[in-house]
């Protein structure tokens, strides 16, 4: 329990630098159950798209961040490759179906899969630093 009030509590905190900063839309660790849930900002116009840019921290060798919709649907997944132990896997840009833009909020799941793992598990505040949504223009189809 004070392993988890130690970490909770690290995340605010980084939370609260990462929205200081202003670099961050919203930023926290996954709660146990490695749920995200973002406000969009606005809604999207008819020629733009919502993305998710997640950036990964130090993970495991061959493990991957799995990013789903709140129904189990798989959305995409952070799976770095070439990146030396130790170091930061990068940002990640993954697209939302209109599906998961639900009353102006986002949720998503966040599951951590280790290469010989059974089973998954939330990713940590070093594994995920952190997240934004992300408009981008598209070209409608007719």
């Amino acid at each position: 329990m004070e392993m988890m009030l130690k970490r909770f509590t690290l995340v605010i905190f980084a939370s609260l630098c990462l929205l200081i900063a202003g670099g961050i839309q919203y930023a926290h660790a996954a709660d146990l159950a490695g749920q995200v849930t973002f406000s969009l900002p606005r809604t999207p116009a008819h020629d733009e798209a919502v993305r998710v840019r997640i950036s990964a921290g130090v993970l495991p060798r061959g493990a991957r961040i799995v990013v789903r919709s709140m129904d189990g649907r798989i959305l995409g997944t952070v799976s770095p490759f070439g990146v030396r132990p130790g170091q930061p896997s990068g940002v990640y840009t993954i697209p939302l179906p209109e599906r998961v833009l639900k009353d102006g909020k986002v949720s998503l799941v966040l599951q951590l899969k280790q290469k010989g793992a059974k089973g998954v598990r939330a990713p940590s505040a070093e594994e995920f630093l952190g997240a934004e949504l992300v408009y981008i223009p598209i070209t409608p189809f007719d």
